[in-house]
C-alpha cells in the first residue's frame, strides 16, 4: 500500500508541475535553439525538482520551512495561478481557430472555476486524481506517436546562447521548488521521499509529450491537445489554490483570494494587448519568467539558503537587486544579449555566500 501511495504522490507532483511552462516553453526553446534548448530546459528541471525531496528528506523539515516562509509560498501560488490565466487566454486567442473573442476570458475563467472546485477535494483524493490525469495525458501523447518529433528541428537563434542561459535556467529550476506549496504537500503526505524519484521519471514523460505535439500546436490546436492542456492546467490551478490557501494563516486567507483574483485579472488583460505577430505574444509569455528565474529563486537564495527573516532592510535590499537585474533578463531572454542573464545569478549567489561567511549580517 505504501508503494502505491508513493507512486500516487509522485504522479501528483508530475501533474502539479506540468504547468503552462512544461506545456509550452519547450516549443519556444526548440524553435529558438534546436534540441539544445530543450535539454537546457529539461535537465535542470527534472534534476532540480527531483532533488527537493532528497534535500529536505523529512515532513518535519518541510513543515518548518512552510511555517517560516508561508507568505512567500502563498505568493508563489498566486503568481502561478495568474500565469495559467494568461496562458489560457493566449491559447484561446492564438491557437484555437474560429471561436468568439470572449473565449479569451471564458477559457481561463472555466479553468479557474474548475480548479477552485477541485481544491475542495480531501487530501487522499489527489494522488488518485493525479493518476487519472497523468494517464490521460500519456494516452494523448501516444496518439501523436510515431513521427511526431522533428529530429532535424530548425532554430532561429545560435545554439551557443544556451551556454549563457543555462545558469539562470538552473538557478530557477533548482530553487523554485522550495517555494512551491505543492512540493511541500507531497513530501508531507507521501510515505516516502522516493515519490520525488517517481516524479523525475513521470514528469520526463510529460515534457516529452510536449515535443510530440509541438508541430501540431503551431499548426492549430486539435481537440486532444486542448483536452491535455485543459486537464493539466485545471489540476495545477486546483493544487495551487488549495495549497496556497492552506499554507496561509487564517486571517490572511481572504488576502490570498483577493490577490489571486487581482493577479488573474492583470494577467488576462496583458494577454489581450495588441501584438503585431505571434512573436510579441511569445515575448510577453517569457516575461513571466522574471518570477521563476529571478524573484522566487532569488528569495530562496537571499532568505531560505541563508535562514534570514523578512526584515524591512533585507526586503528593501532584495527589491533593489531584483529591479537592477530585471533589465538584464529582458536583454538575455528576449533581446540578443544572452550573456547578460548570468549576472543576476552571480549577484544572488554572491549575496548568499557572503551571508554564509558573515553570520552576523542582517
Amino acid at each position: 500500500m505504501n508503494t502505491l501511495k508513493t507512486i500516487g504522490w509522485g504522479l501528483y507532483l508530475a501533474c502539479s508541475w506540468t504547468w503552462c511552462i512544461g506545456m509550452f516553453l519547450p516549443i519556444i526553446l526548440i524553435d529558438r535553439y534546436g534540441w539544445a534548448g530543450f535539454f537546457m530546459f529539461a535537465v535542470p528541471n527534472v534534476v532540480g525538482c527531483t532533488a527537493f525531496g532528497y534535500v529536505l528528506r523529512t515532513p518535519k523539515r518541510s513543515q518548518e520551512l512552510v511555517e517560516k516562509y508561508r507568505g512567500a509560498l502563498a505568493s508563489f501560488a498566486v503568481i502561478t495561478i495568474a500565469f495559467h490565466a494568461f496562458f489560457l487566454a493566449i491559447v484561446a486567442r492564438y491557437f484555437i481557430s474560429d471561436i468568439p473573442s470572449w473565449w479569451m476570458i471564458a477559457l481561463p475563467a472555466l479553468v479557474l472555476l474548475s480548479g477552485s472546485l477541485l481544491s475542495l477535494l480531501p487530501n487522499r483524493m489527489w494522488p488518485i486524481l493525479a493518476t487519472a490525469v497523468w494517464l490521460l495525458s500519456v494516452g494523448i501523447g501516444i496518439s501523436f506517436w510515431p513521427g511526431a518529433i522533428d529530429v532535424e528541428a530548425s532554430q532561429t537563434h545560435p545554439w551557443q546562447d544556451v551556454v549563457w542561459l543555462l545558469p539562470i535556467t538552473t538557478f530557477g529550476f533548482f530553487l523554485c521548488p522550495y517555494l512551491d506549496p505543492t512540493f511541500h504537500r507531497a513530501l508531507q503526505s507521501s510515505p516516502s521521499k522516493h515519490s520525488f524519484g517517481v516524479f523525475g521519471l513521470t514528469f520526463t514523460v510529460m515534457i516529452g509529450l510536449t515535443c510530440m505535439y509541438r508541430d501540431a500546436m503551431l499548426a492549430g490546436l486539435s481537440v486532444l491537445i486542448l483536452v491535455h492542456i485543459f486537464s493539466q492546467a485545471t489540476f495545477t490551478v486546483g493544487t495551487h489554490i488549495r495549497e496556497g490557501w492552506l499554507c496561509e494563516i487564517k486571517n490572511r486567507r481572504a488576502l490570498f483570494v483577493v490577490g489571486a483574483i487581482f493577479a488573474c485579472a492583470i494577467a488576462i488583460t496583458i494577454a489581450h494587448r495588441s501584438h503585431e505577430s505571434l512573436l510579441g505574444m511569445t515575448d510577453d509569455y517569457l516575461r513571466f519568467f522574471v518570477f521563476y528565474g529571478l524573484v522566487f529563486p532569488g528569495l530562496v537564495a537571499a532568505f531560505i539558503w541563508t535562514k534570514r527573516k523578512f526584515s524591512p532592510l533585507r526586503i528593501a535590499l532584495f527589491t533593489i537587486v531584483a529591479l537592477i537585474c530585471m533589465p538584464l533578463l529582458e536583454a538575455g531572454y528576449i533581446g540578443n544579449s544572452a550573456w547578460l542573464s548570468i549576472l543576476p545569478v552571480v549577484a544572488f549567489v554572491t549575496w548568499a555566500f557572503a551571508d554564509q561567511l558573515d553570520p552576523q549580517s542582517s
